[in-house]
């Protein structure tokens, strides 16, 4: 099974309104993107995706099958996430979360994430927090 085929299933599985497998190859397509997965067994259960332009990074991605949660796997690849992206000269990470995701919006935060606005409406039924980690604390 690829790569793409992997995600894609996992996205359904995760997301009211997933990314469709052309989404995903083009994003991965770029040199501009940064992907972590985990797998168990052989089964890739989550992945993290990113992003790095110029001295700035952000978290477009992160999911985890529900079978698998609550096991640190997201904590785990959003650590590898960021450390690759500041490899790949990232100072600060951003990203947008929905306001409600609370287990999200902690996860974040004990990675070293803080919150920096509020953007109204962003999802059909929700804002968003925007975030950020800088790197050089």
């Amino acid at each position: 099974m690829s790569i793409i085929h992997e995600l894609y299933n996992i996205e359904r599985c995760c997301f009211d309104n997933p990314w469709t497998s052309e989404m995903l190859e083009s994003e991965l397509e770029s040199a501009l993107s940064v992907l972590v997965t985990e797998k168990i067994d052989g089964k890739t259960v989550g992945y993290a995706l990113g992003r790095v332009v110029a001295d700035e990074s952000e978290l477009l991605k992160i999911c985890v099958l529900m079978d698998y949660r609550k096991r640190g796997i997201a904590e785990k690849m959003l650590s590898v996430l960021l450390e690759k992206m500041r490899e790949k000269g990232a100072a600060a990470c951003f990203l947008e979360v929905r306001s409600r995701n609370e287990p999200a919006i902690s996860l974040y935060e004990k990675l070293g994430f803080e919150k920096i606005a509020t953007r109204r409406n962003y999802y059909p039924d929700d804002d968003a927090v925007v975030m950020k980690r800088s790197e050089t604390t």
